[in-house]
């Protein structure tokens, strides 16, 4: 190695897979034969051949290789002498990363049903919302085209689902199938159902409550994959906790649905209209769902303490009575009785159901026999309130509904995340919902599912 000759990468500063990359060189030893090369790994000039490589007469310039076609790896570049292997100079080791896949706009689900329409009722579902164009797409304009489908429903070009619902309902939803082409070169297909509801049918709407985990800070594109969450599980309602005081709005406004945030981090997303929103404690939102047929139904979200977990006392060999005294004594149970306090006047409103959907950071007294009746369920059951897991579900043993944690194996697995209801609904289904098969931490940002809970998910009839 020659102490007066240098060679640096000048360009780009962090390489990807398909970058060239542009080298300055300086020798006091210049020869019309002295060349620059390219190799992988800890090979040095001389074993085998080189990836890319030129010829540098002068005694100092700067040279661009077409390393595009190197792939992800480390690699080093060498200032050789006279055709040889002779090293004269080298950088520093080049780690070029690999290039970002570009995702093509494309619809967020290829079909999906939406909500139930009253039988002569107007229609409208708006497509333009779910078209994603992904960050490094050149910019377009999507427009929708109807591809065959019931004669009553039509799309228009901004991707809008019209129609009137039949006075009379089929036995099966209304279907469209809508062609969308995009102006940038991309084209999907999107096929929505629409139910429509015979009159005087009672409401039936799926609830689900999901912790948005740092408001979706280590899940990459959870925006997508929230549309893609709601719609393809068919969901109703979400009542959000952690979401940052913004996720709310902006999910709802992609649905077309209504939205409630809150700067203390829980939210509502709902496909009813909302009326007498309030976050009367910290951490809390509530809001009473305008449901179909003019029947109303009052929602609370929350999400309680999670300091001092109790499971972790009991795997530290504490025992039930010291843990059940811990939790009385705890930030969590302050937290649920002064909910339940704000919840008085709804709870006593016996003609207007109530559901409660919250992440209580505590188990429930009705699951293990771990002999720890743990408060906060304890109360909430005193309040008059029903879990609705549990009484879909009686048995823990066999369908334990387990939400903490879906990505932390080493936890305690737990059914911390509740709904919970009282007044007259029925519960047609209660379940533990996760999509795909989510990757443990810290591996978690190319998951589907965009949470480190799983999210407890209930269809009530309401009475």
């Amino acid at each position: 190695m020659s102490p007066l000759s240098t060679l640096r990468l000048v360009a780009p500063a962090g390489p990807r897979e398909g970058d060239k990359l542009a080298f300055h060189w300086t020798t006091d030893a210049p020869d019309p034969k002295n060349w620059i090369g390219v190799y992988d790994g800890d090979r040095k000039p001389g074993t085998g051949s080189s990836l890319v490589w030129s010829y540098v007469a002068a005694a100092s310039g700067d040279l661009t290789l077409d390393t595009s076609g190197l792939g992800e790896g480390v690699y080093t570049a060498y200032l050789l002498a006279k055709d040889g292997y002779g090293i004269l100079a080298q950088t520093p080791p080049i780690t070029i990363t690999a290039k970002p896949q570009v995702v093509p706009p494309h619809a967020v689900v290829d079909s999906f049903t939406t909500g139930e329409y009253a039988a002569g009722s107007p229609v409208s579902v708006p497509l333009g919302p779910l078209w994603v164009r992904p960050a490094g797409n050149p910019s377009g304009t999507p427009s929708f085209r109807r591809l065959s489908g019931d004669s009553w429903l039509g799309v228009g070009a901004d991707g809008t689902v019209t129609g009137t619902a039949p006075a009379r309902p089929g036995a099966h939803p209304g279907r469209i199938t809508v062609a969308v082409k995009d102006s940038a070169g991309t084209s999907d297909v999107v096929t929505v159902q629409v139910p429509v509801r015979a009159a005087g049918a009672r409401p039936r709407p799926t609830i689900a409550s999901l912790n948005l985990w740092d408001a979706g800070a280590h899940i990459d594109g959870v925006p997508e994959k929230l549309l893609r969450l709601v719609l393809g599980q068919g969901l109703d309602v979400l009542a959000l906790q952690e979401t940052g005081g913004t996720s709310a709005k902006p999910l709802a406004d992609a649905l077309g649905w209504h939205a409630y945030d809150t700067t203390a981090g829980a939210g509502i997303v709902s496909r009813f209209p909302l009326a007498d929103t309030a976050s009367p404690l910290p951490g809390t939102a509530a809001a009473t769902l305008q449901l179909p047929g003019g029947r109303r139904l009052r929602l609370w979200t929350a999400q309680l303490d999670e300091a001092a977990y109790g499971p972790y006392a009991l795997r530290d060999g504490r025992t039930p009575a010291e843990v059940e005294a811990a939790e009385l004594a705890s930030a969590r149970y302050r937290q649920a009785t002064a909910l339940l306090a704000a919840m008085k006047g709804d709870l006593a409103a016996r003609n207007t159901p109530v559901v409660l959907a919250a992440g209580l950071a505590s188990p429930s007294h009705l699951d293990r026999a771990t002999k720890v009746r743990w408060p906060v369920t304890v109360a909430l059951g005193a309040s008059g309130l029903h879990d609705a897991f549990r009484e879909a579900h009686p048995n823990p043993s066999r369908e334990p509904g387990t939400t903490w944690s879906p990505v932390r194996p080493g936890e305690p697995q737990d059914r911390i995340d509740q709904i919970q209801y009282a007044g007259p609904l029925h519960v047609e289904a209660a379940y533990a919902l996760v999509t795909g098969w989510p990757k443990p931490v810290p591996d978690t940002a190319g998951n589907g599912w965009p949470s480190d809970h799983a999210a407890p998910a209930v269809t009530f009839t309401v009475r």
